[in-house]
């Protein structure tokens, strides 16, 4: 018997397992697969195995092999390859060759079928099968079918055919022959073949069988089976593997080790000039490599030309007449390299045309783009079409040439600004030098550094408008605000407020140059936490651009003042100022609304502070799409770290932490530290809800070594959640500072109701760690300073309540607690907030437990392990359920007989855990391993009959 390993990769992590469970992505159809070796069904069966070349079909017939294996079949696999088609029955002696058993019949059947020694001998007549009648190849066949049947165990046979794509024509008629009379006994077929290859005979048969076999066509990996194979790797680069591979297995292997950027490169079909791996450029050129002189170059002539061709641009590009073309371009389809969509011809994977474009040699494609551009040209095709041949083979000093690729980047901007600096950047280098272009490069270079802020490239951007600020000219303005919009980025708030307050002074002209110069110096004075002036700026923006019809500008603008108002004003003018705004934003087209981005990324961190969360994440989400859909990825940092505030909010921890960790990925490559400590922050509190205190504690420590950022906003945002993160791992020395910093609370509004209700129940439970502040009437202080600032607000109101709840318990006063943290629970349901709910109902069941009420407290913490479960909260879920199950096994058994009675190593566990230590601290302190510490407090909270490790200060 033999089971081959393959030459595909594996769609698993694991390589050595051979079980269900261990495949990622392929489950359900090995599942499938495995059915058929059901031993109550005696006949044979058949299944069909097709997808594209790398999809995975070799490793999960193999795998399915070793499951028949281990289950006693006889298994037999033969594979076809593309260089032996001339040897007959192929796949079928391939397959019989490694069965000892019957290595004298097999010899006896090729000497009477005159077919070639599986060991070398002599082949038979011409080297191949003698011509001969219809009754003889049915005896052949019938031969064959026996001896396969013969090797069978009783407990059935599994013949598996790989790659039938590439039989030879007697395995093909013989495999026909095996679907109209398959043995009278339990065997399993399977024929694995790729998508649109199965060779025409075979088809046809398998379209007659009766019954229908089982069909299995595999399909790319999704983007969830990327997450689970490439754990470690960042989300964002999971994604774009995913999409460059477009799920395929093998492409996925090959990829791994290539950069982001030519990842990036690949994704839009713009390659790098060298090729981007040996493994890929090895592992796919071969398929290239083995084509006809001409159909190599047809096929490199539309790798040139990209999606979209016609006959007539390919003969051009290769030079061929359109007949010859036209058949090669069959001749690709057929060997399916190109495949028709719609209307046109496009590539089996845009990697095949990577491979092809980079084996065409760089003189020939140079040759190739100026001839694709020519013809474009005569044929008067769009801008966009020539630059993009034009931007790969421009000549110093081609000036028609440059005034193409300026103005297709112009017509791109919105759309494509990325392409738009690839085709200023070429444009730039072939103009020629001397005061006569001096400002014709001015204006390039100023559209130029447009293009490259708006893609997130922003030291290079930030370099060219430095050149262009220093001299005065027609430009100088718009340069002014476009480099000031880079520093306020890079946290460079009084250079930036520095640069527009004195353009402002210099310009005399009205309209939209100074109300965007004026809007810009709005935004920064707000993010400097200088409420009045941002407001003022703001209002005159909004009087000037209306007057002028510039819509975009008030309504960014709008969203500027409503800003200052929720950071300095009262609920009810913030409201008032914020639904403005709404109304404003909503009313704008997504190609006005791509140029105002940092607007409603805006709107949406305020809709948060005001528990909009609906009206929040629509607009994150409007401004991440738009984003995305016109190249403007600048604010995209701000824009997921809101949406992952916000999905956290609304129970979707998964997602939560997904878009904050692509937020902290683009910052960093953007260059914007702020923006990265920004989402880094968010990332906190998702992460801790799905893996807890270990996995969030190494993240606190680095976040705490980096910068605050300069902006009064960001700054807020930040330490408020790294001190809820603190108080998580239980450095409450360090969240009480924070807490203490005017800064946390200098423009959070509503949203500094949490921030106080944290700091009174860290001071209130745990102690002052600095100065006297932490006395009750502190405390007590603001908490009613906090329910003055909620106002209505049900989640700031729910965090005020959970607050109490937690002092109470901290008291010894369940009763008051349980009053405390019921309304609490009302409060995040109204707000939609599940997480926090499963809290404040974690909260309640240990005030119930506390009161006597054990029933109803394991009830509240079903509850919450369903709200955490539901929402992605894993390691909530957990806690809830290690909660549940420990007042479970407490029930039947209540003390009654005198006081608990602790080891000396459990009381000192058991100080340790009142004190607010962690299991892995308390290890630490006590030399003991985590483990046994957990041990230990397992037993504490057994004996202390209390429903969590927060109640075991109380009993002591």
């Amino acid at each position: 018997m033999r089971v081959e390993s393959t030459s595909e990769p594996s769609a698993v992590p694991n390589q050595t397992t051979t079980g269900i469970s261990e495949l990622v992505g392929r489950r359900e159809d090995l599942t499938r697969m495995v059915e058929l070796l059901d031993e109550s069904v005696s006949r044979a069966r058949f299944l069909v195995l097709e997808g594209e070349p790398g999809i995975g079909k070799s490793r999960l017939a193999t795998e399915f092999a070793k499951i028949a294996g281990d289950r006693g079949r006889t298994v037999l696999l033969g594979r076809a390859t593309e260089f032996e088609r001339f040897l007959p029955y192929g796949v079928v002696l391939d397959a019989l060759a490694a069965v000892p058993d019957h290595r004298s019949d097999l010899h006896a059947l090729l000497d009477a079928l005159a077919l070639p020694d599986p060991d070398g001998g002599d082949p038979g007549p011409a080297g191949g099968v003698p011509a001969t009648g219809a009754v003889e190849r049915h005896q052949r066949h019938r031969r064959l079918r026996n001896l396969l049947t013969a090797v069978a165990r009783p407990t059935g046979t599994l013949l598996v055919f790989d790659d039938v794509q590439w039989a030879d024509d007697a395995s093909v008629e013989f495999l026909g022959y095996l679907l109209r009379h398959p043995p009278q006994a339990r065997v399993t077929v399977v024929l694995a073949f790729r998508s649109e290859q199965c060779p025409a005979r075979l088809a046809e048969g398998l379209a007659h069988l009766v019954p229908v076999p089982t069909w299995l066509h595999l399909g790319p990996l999704s983007g969830a089976d990327i997450d689970q194979l490439l754990p470690a790797e960042p989300a964002s680069r999971r994604r774009l593997l995913h999409q460059v591979s477009g799920g395929n297995p093998l492409y996925l292997e090959l990829l791994a080790g290539t950069s982001t950027q030519v990842l990036g490169a690949l994704r839009r079909g713009d390659f790098p000039d060298e090729p981007l791996s040996a493994a890929l450029h090895g592992a796919m050129a071969v398929e290239v490599r083995g084509l006809a002189p001409i159909e190599r170059l047809v096929l490199q002539s539309i790798a040139v030309l990209g999606p979209g061709l016609d006959v007539a641009a390919v003969a051009a590009a290769a030079q061929l007449d359109p007949l010859r073309t036209t058949t090669t371009l069959d001749a690709l389809v057929e060997r399916n390299l190109l495949r028709q969509v719609g209307g046109h011809l496009d590539f089996r994977h845009s990697l095949v045309r990577a491979v092809a474009y980079w084996l065409a040699g760089p003189a020939w494609r140079l040759g190739a783009h100026r001839r694709a551009a020519a013809h474009l040209e005569r044929r008067a095709a769009p801008l966009p079409l020539r630059a993009h041949h034009l931007a790969k083979a421009i000549g110093p000093g081609d000036e028609a040439a440059v005034e193409v690729l300026a103005m297709a980047a112009r017509s791109t901007m919105g759309t494509a600004p990325r392409s738009s600096a690839a085709w200023l950047r070429a444009a730039l280098s072939a103009l020629p030098d001397g005061p006569g272009h001096a400002d014709r490069r001015a204006e390039l270079r100023l559209l130029f550094a447009k293009a490259l802020g708006v893609t997130g490239q922003f030291d290079e951007a930030r370099t060219v408008l430095h050149d262009l600020v220093a001299v005065a000219g027609p430009h100088r303005h718009a340069a002014v605000e476009q480099l000031a919009v880079l520093e306020r980025l890079a946290g460079r708030l009084d250079v930036a407020s520095a640069l527009l307050s004195t353009e402002l002074e210099r310009l005399d002209a009205t309209g939209a140059t100074q109300a965007m110069l004026r809007l810009e110096l709005a935004v920064t004075e707000m993010l400097a936490g200088r409420w009045r002036a941002g407001a003022r700026h703001a209002g005159k923006t909004i009087e000037r651009s209306r007057s002028g019809g510039h819509w975009g500008i008030e309504a960014a603008a709008s969203a500027v003042l409503a800003a200052c108002v929720v950071a300095s004003g009262p609920l009810s003018t913030a409201r008032v100022r914020v639904s403005y705004a709404k109304r404003m934003i909503d009313a704008l087209g997504d190609v006005t609304l791509r140029d105002e981005l940092g607007a409603i990324a805006l709107l949406a961190w305020i809709e948060a502070m005001l528990d909009r969360t609906d009206d929040g994440l629509g607009h994150a989400e409007r401004g991440i799409e738009v984003g995305l859909r016109y190249g403007r990825i600048h604010v995209h940092p701000l824009l997921y770290s809101a949406r992952s505030v916000l999905y956290g909010a609304v129970g979707r921890v998964d997602e939560a932490l997904r878009d904050a960790e692509e937020a902290e990925e683009i910052a960093r490559w953007q260059g914007s530290a702020e923006a990265a400590t920004l989402a880094a922050a968010v990332r906190l509190r998702p992460l801790l809800w799905l893996a807890g205190p270990d996995a969030v504690r190494p993240a606190v420590d680095r976040l705490k070594g980096s910068a605050a950022p300069r902006s009064t906003l960001y700054r807020a945002v930040v330490q408020t959640h790294l001190a809820e993160a603190c108080d998580a791992v239980g450095d409450h020395a360090d969240c009480q500072r924070l807490l203490a910093d005017p800064d946390t609370y200098r423009c959070l509004g509503p949203a500094e109701a949490t921030v106080l209700a944290l700091r009174a129940r860290s001071v209130g439970i745990h102690g002052p760690t600095g100065g006297s502040g932490g006395e009750s009437p502190q405390v007590e202080h603001w908490l009613t300073r906090a329910e003055a600032i909620a106002g209505e607000l049900p989640a700031r109101l729910g965090a005020v309540g959970m607050a109490r709840g937690a002092l109470s318990l901290a008291r010894q006063r369940p009763d008051e607690a349980v009053g405390q943290a019921a309304p609490a629970i009302s409060h995040f349901t109204r707000a939609g907030m599940p997480v926090a709910e499963g809290e404040a109902r974690m909260l309640l069941a240990e005030a119930q437990f506390g009161t006597g009420n054990p029933h109803l407290a394991r009830e509240q913490l079903g509850r919450a392990k369903r709200l955490f479960s539901g929402s992605g909260a894993r390691w909530l879920a957990g806690q809830a359920d290690r909660a549940q199950r420990r007042l479970a096994a407490r029930l039947p058994r209540q003390r009654t007989d005198g006081p608990v009675t602790l080891s000396a190593r459990e009381r000192e566990v058991a100080e340790l855990v009142a004190q607010g230590l962690t299991n892995h601290q308390i290890a630490g302190q006590l030399v003991l391993s985590p483990r046994t510490v957990e041990t230990h407090v397992t037993r504490i909270i057994a004996k202390l009959g209390v429903p969590s490790r927060a109640a075991v200060a109380r009993q002591l």
